[in-house]
């Protein structure tokens, strides 16, 4: 018994040990992040990238989890330039699903990406329903808006953010700026009175005078811009693309002392990443990749090595379409974290030297690398429509990764009815329906099940969704013909042109209908009315499957006849 007592103490003794060593390694893991991530975030403010993402990284190995080290790592990709910061804030945003992240999400996809900017629109519409009352959203909806080429839509957002807004000035410029150049005479002097009010606000007097010198140079008064852009460069808060402004001034008027200019730019952006980048940029832009390179090449090892020069050196490569030129640059370098940009660099490179087949295995390469993170696929994607590159193993691999990205599904819909490819289609809508979606399920399930009919496959699935569809939306004349359609297929042509004739005559005679009224009228025998449907539905392109349709409805001995469309109309 004494031994049994003994025994059960010892036990109890070395369990509690345990459980004290598991808190105390527990409180200690919990000290340690809390002192990595407040070392990361002073390497941040003490512009020390290494160390700050050394730090981040380390707490991301005690907690994957952590919003606040994704924020850190989020803030060092955009210093650098890297499409890697989208999927930094984006995994900021699941973990903490605040309208701040989000909104955080939207103004990095809108700095990093190309249009369409696919990702801004995707966030900002799921945001819509809670964030209409918040003037910030319709601020980045109002600069998706502006990039996208469509400034009324940016005023009304403005307009929106003023209403929320009312003592917020900015919002109050900005909407008085589009309104400036409203084709409504009134319209636009009621705006400069308001922006005269506003240029008298210290604060606003940067923005004011960045607006007028962008409307002198809309004008053509190159003179009245540069005076007022050296208005703005003496004040303390003039930022440095206030400088790359002045430069391109100075450039258009072919001053003497844009040279020196330039040079000073140039001195100031060395030490500063981001500003580096900007002014490469700059400057492959204007004419001056060659010039732009040499000042890259002449930089310190060390930094030439460093993101994002490389990126920088690379762009300018391609702005002067030096393929060879570009592919030695990047043919024995490793881009880390932006690899994959490598790679689709060299495929570019190849393509332009008419290496069709290495251009595609780099390409391959190229999504294979960028894996599962949304902001670099998203990136070749842009690269691969800027570059004419094939897109629809990407598309699938987006599809794939994140299901909930259904833009790039509508992308492939968009190329599939392009190029005629029925069987894509099929798949598509085949996702479509599989997927969380529920934007427009009746118009989805309807092309699911015309597809699934033309092409001869899931015809007891498509003949039930055809049904179904009807007897909700009876009077719609697309559902309409597709169950006529299917009433066709399933022997039963007379009671399929029943549900057609239904249907009002306008309805019967639009392109969509048409076809398959013309198809079932051939197939009933009636002769005299097939010709004028099938015209109807030939004006329009039609999917190969349509046009078999369409030819043998026509070449039926007694039918009317009509030429059949040609492939790709």
């Amino acid at each position: 018994m004494k031994k049994l007592i003994l025994g059960l103490g010892v036990a109890a003794t070395i369990f509690a040990f345990l459980i004290g060593c598991f808190f105390g390694w527990a409180r200690y893991r919990e000290y340690q992040e809390r002192r990595d991530l407040r070392r990361a975030w002073e390497f941040l403010a003490a512009r020390d990238p290494e160390n700050a993402s050394v730090s981040a990284r380390r707490v991301l190995q005690l907690n994957p989890k952590c919003a606040e080290a994704c924020r850190v790592m989020a803030e060092l990709a955009e210093r650098a330039h890297s499409p890697a910061a989208v999927d930094w804030r984006q995994r900021t945003a699941e973990l903490e699903p605040t309208l701040a992240n989000r909104l955080r999400l939207t103004a990095t996809a809108l700095r990093l990406h190309h249009p369409p900017y696919l990702l801004a629109r995707k966030t900002l519409d799921d945001l819509q329903p809670s964030a209409r009352d918040i003037p910030a959203f319709h601020v980045l909806s109002a600069e998706l808006a502006l990039k996208l080429n469509t400034p009324d839509a940016a005023a009304a957002h403005f307009a929106e953010a003023v209403r929320l807004e009312p003592q917020n000035e900015l919002h109050q410029f900005n909407l008085a700026v589009l309104r400036l150049q409203s084709t409504n005479a009134e319209a636009a002097a009621a705006a400069g009175v308001v922006l005269q009010r506003l240029s008298t606000n210290s604060n606003l007097v940067p923005l004011a005078l960045r607006w007028r010198v962008a409307e002198c140079v809309r004008r053509w008064d190159i003179a009245g811009a540069e005076n007022l852009s050296r208005r703005l460069l003496s004040d303390p808060r003039a930022g440095f693309e206030d400088r790359l402004t002045h430069l391109s001034i100075l450039h258009l008027s072919c001053r003497p002392e844009f040279t020196n200019f330039l040079h000073v730019v140039q001195a100031d952006a060395l030490g500063n990443g981001i500003d580096l980048y900007a002014t490469s940029e700059w400057m492959g832009s204007h004419g001056l990749a060659d010039e732009a390179l040499a000042w890259l090449q002449g930089l310190d090892p060390g930094s030439r090595k460093t993101q994002p020069v490389p990126l920088a050196m690379a762009n300018l490569q391609l702005a002067r379409t030096n393929w060879t030129g570009l592919e030695v640059l990047l043919e024995h370098e490793q881009w880390q974290d932006l690899e994959f940009l490598r790679l689709a660099y060299l495929a570019r490179a190849a393509q332009g030297q008419g290496r069709t087949l290495a251009g595609e295995a780099r390409w391959r390469g190229a999504i294979r690398d960028a894996g599962a993170q949304l902001g670099p696929l998203t990136l070749l994607f842009s690269l691969a429509t800027e570059w004419n590159l094939q897109c629809e193993d990407l598309l699938w691999q987006i599809c794939r990764r994140f299901p909930r990205e259904h833009w790039a599904l509508f992308e492939l819909e968009k190329g599939y009815l392009a190029s005629g490819n029925t069987r894509g289609l099929h798949r598509v809508y085949a996702a479509l329906l599989s997927s969380t979606w529920t934007g427009a399920d009746s118009t989805n399930r309807n092309n699911f099940a015309t597809c699934s009919m033309l092409l001869k496959v899931n015809l007891p699935e498509a003949h039930q969704i055809a049904r179904e569809l009807y007897l909700r939306q009876p009077t719609d004349a697309v559902i309409a013909s597709t169950y006529a359609y299917s009433l066709h297929l399933q022997g039963r042509t007379k009671d399929g042109l029943a549900v057609l004739e239904k249907l009002r005559p306008e309805s019967r005679e639009t392109p969509p209908v048409a076809l398959y009224y013309g198809v079932l009228l051939s197939a009933a025998g009636d002769g005299e009315r097939v010709g004028h449907y099938l015209a109807i539905a030939k004006s329009v392109p039609l999917l190969p499957e349509e046009q078999e349709l369409l030819a043998k409805a026509a070449d039926r001995p007694g039918r009317a006849g009509v030429s059949p469309a040609r492939s790709g109309q």
